[in-house]
């Protein structure tokens, strides 16, 4: 489960910084910034996850699944290999949680 954790605080840490450069054009240009918003959203809710699913909680492997379906929108492909690679992660060690 501590590589799943750590896969989705990478996840996290992408989405984050992927939100802030699409953010920042998208604001200077005065375009709407709902996007953006969502990716940074997702990069928040990612690293929370990962830190509760260190904790082997079974909502963390919840949200985790879905944080992961969620981040398959996001921008970079390293989003979709690593939200797969989580959900197979998370799926295969469901007993480890409680």
């Amino acid at each position: 489960m501590n590589m799943a954790s750590t896969l989705l605080w990478v996840l996290g840490i992408l989405n984050l910084l992927g939100g802030i450069v699409l953010g920042i054009p998208q604001i200077a240009q005065g375009k709407a910034v709902a996007f953006p918003f969502y990716v940074l959203i997702i990069g928040l809710v990612a690293c929370g996850t990962g830190y509760f699913l260190r904790k082997k909680l079974r909502q963390a492997g919840i949200a985790a699944i879905v944080v992961s379906l969620l981040s398959f929108f996001s921008p970079p492909l390293v989003g979709l290999i690593l939200g797969i690679s989580v959900i197979v992660l998370v799926t295969t060690k469901w007993k480890e949680l409680s």
